[in-house]
């Protein structure tokens, strides 16, 4: 029955408001939608083909698991940013009864006693994770690393049952095969704690025919993998991110040409292997300092609170008592070492990347720093006499709680109000003006200065997918590694340092071409408000900033 009571409290964190909070869906939701609709619609993506293993989209190449997942939601209640987050608030509602049972396999005989009563650790597990400010965060939008983390966490519960249930394998590769299919982070981290996992428990693996075939099923999922590195779609997204980019390289050319150290001894500090290997240590340490889990360091606001604990303070110092107080038995413990495995390797492919300390991809951090939470608790109530122990997990829960309610209350206001921006405020309202006005004019003008907006006019004027797939009477094109749309229709879209603030005729298209403003409806920042242009309408930011000038053009 507490199990019961900690899922219905998460899910109704996690589904409340869904399609109101985050104040709006991103450019990579709205995405996952047009492409699952696609799918449901023509069983093509956006550029048409049929059934993908990876999806094109922007040129960052998603894994497919949460597009696929996304079919059934937007089936079941349409296009909309219900559907499309739907997935991922409900894998993080999953991840909460995933959680309590992998704690039970881990530590069975965990228990904290008060009197009478006892609470298993498991519970507590449970409950943590469903009111934890970075697990609801990352549940609501539509994110494949949450999906991936539910994965992860019911796909490595099954591998340790394995150990015992030889029953358990078969699961925990479909799920272990499903999350490499997810989410990048995975595809590093899986292989990595399966590995551990192996070495810890190796005693206990035997072969069998269940073995056998889970190993199969594994060379299938890990044969996918392969392939997609081999033909390079695998491994675009990283092209983006990675450490040893060509400029990257080329400054440390000049640092070594630059250098007062003699020729030798200055290849030896300035080349690509120092710089990788430094650089991914100081990233990965970074993960595990305080200023990360406050996200201090050039947070990212569309996967955390800026200056927000993403823990809550009890929780953080609970997780660092028992990181550090567990580390002498962890020798005698197999379940220990799995625990120290999991959280040390969990910030390895956050770290192998440029962006700064960012919630998203080392959020299998997330189920480690809930149990060493849970076990420094315990620990400390070791400490505590037995009178005195309701007194400090009643102050504990309270502060947790309270932590917890002062998060929510930020979440709801003031990061609503001030991140409006970031999470590409304002499109809807545009793209509703569009669709009720556009035959009005001959042509609609659309500025890309917030980031592909014809991805947003395909999803809030639900644009049958075979007119967005290329065709004739759509522009749609590469440039730069990335792809680009400059129309759609009579539907044109522009970028903002191509508007001029003087009387214009016409616009200039990226891929080329001038095109009449002769009766049209154009749509553009504050700064690109032609002087010949009439305003219609302001579209503002929750904070009261304009982010959109509607205007006509006679």
């Amino acid at each position: 029955m507490p199990l019961f009571w900690a899922v219905i409290f998460g899910a109704l964190l996690r589904l409340l408001f869904l399609d109101k909070l985050p104040v709006s869906p991103n450019w990579d939701e709205v995405s996952h939608g047009i492409n699952a609709y696609s799918i449901l619609m023509t069983g093509k993506d956006e550029w048409g083909k049929s059934f993908p293993l990876i999806f094109r989209a922007f040129g960052d190449y998603k894994l497919p698991a949460y597009i696929y997942l996304s079919i059934v939601p937007v089936w079941l209640f349409g296009l909309n940013v219900f559907a499309v987050r739907l997935v991922s608030a409900l894998a993080g509602v999953l991840a909460i009864p995933g959680i309590y049972l992998l704690v039970r396999q881990l530590f069975p005989e965990k228990t904290i006693n008060l009197g009478k009563f006892s609470i298993r650790m498991e519970i507590l597990a449970a409950f943590i994770l469903a009111i934890l400010p970075w697990h609801i965060f990352i549940s609501r939008p539509a994110l494949e690393a949450n999906l991936a983390l539910t994965f992860i966490i019911f796909g490595f519960y099954y591998l340790l049952r394995f150990f015992e249930d030889k029953a358990s394998l078969l699961p925990a590769v479909i799920f272990l095969g499903l999350s490499l299919h997810t989410y990048n982070t995975a595809r590093v981290f899986v292989p990595l704690l399966i590995i551990a996992s192996i070495i810890i428990y190796r005693p206990k693996i035997k072969l069998n025919l269940k073995t056998t075939l889970a190993v199969l099923l594994t060379i299938i999922f890990s044969g996918l993998v392969i392939f997609q590195v081999y033909m390079g779609e695998g491994t675009a997204r990283y092209e983006k991110l990675k450490i040893l980019s060509p400029e990257t390289v080329f400054q440390i050319g000049e640092r070594r040409s630059k250098s007062d150290l003699p020729p030798t001894l200055s290849r030896l500090v300035y080349n690509r292997p120092v710089y990788f290997i430094s650089t991914v240590v100081k990233n990965y340490l970074s993960y595990l300092s305080p200023n990360f889990f406050y996200q201090k360091w050039g947070a990212q606001y569309q996967f955390a609170i800026p200056k927000q604990n993403l823990l809550t303070l009890p929780v953080f110092l609970l997780a660092f008592f028992g990181f550090f107080t567990y580390l002498r038995w962890s020798k005698s413990s197999p379940g220990l070492q799995f625990l120290y495995s999991w959280l040390l390797l969990s910030p390895l492919a956050a770290s192998l990347t440029i962006d700064p300390p960012q919630a998203l991809r080392p959020n299998p951090m997330i189920p480690a720093l809930v149990i060493f939470a849970i076990l420094g608790l315990i620990k400390l109530l070791e400490f505590i006499p037995g009178n005195k122990k309701n007194i400090v997990i009643g102050g504990v829960g309270l502060w947790i709680i309270y932590t917890f309610a002062t998060y929510v209350i930020s979440y709801t206001t003031d990061y609503a109000k001030q991140y409006s921006s970031s999470w590409q405020y304002g499109y809807s309202q545009v793209m509703a003006y569009v669709n009720d006005h556009h035959k009005e004019y001959d042509r609609v003008f659309i500025t890309k200065r917030y980031g592909e907006p014809h991805i947003f006019y395909a999803f809030f004027t639900k644009l049958s997918p075979k007119i967005l797939q290329p065709n004739s009477d759509n522009i749609r094109f590469e440039k730069s590694d990335w792809f680009w749309t400059d129309k759609i229709g009579n539907v044109y879209f522009i970028n903002d340092w191509q508007i001029p603030t003087i009387g214009i005729n016409t616009l200039r298209l990226e891929s080329g071409g001038e095109i009449s403003t002769r009766k049209s409806l154009l749509i553009t920042s504050p700064d690109h408000v032609p002087v010949n242009a009439q305003v219609i309408e302001t579209i503002n930011l929750l904070d009261g900033s304009p982010a959109f000038i509607i205007t006509s053009v006679p």
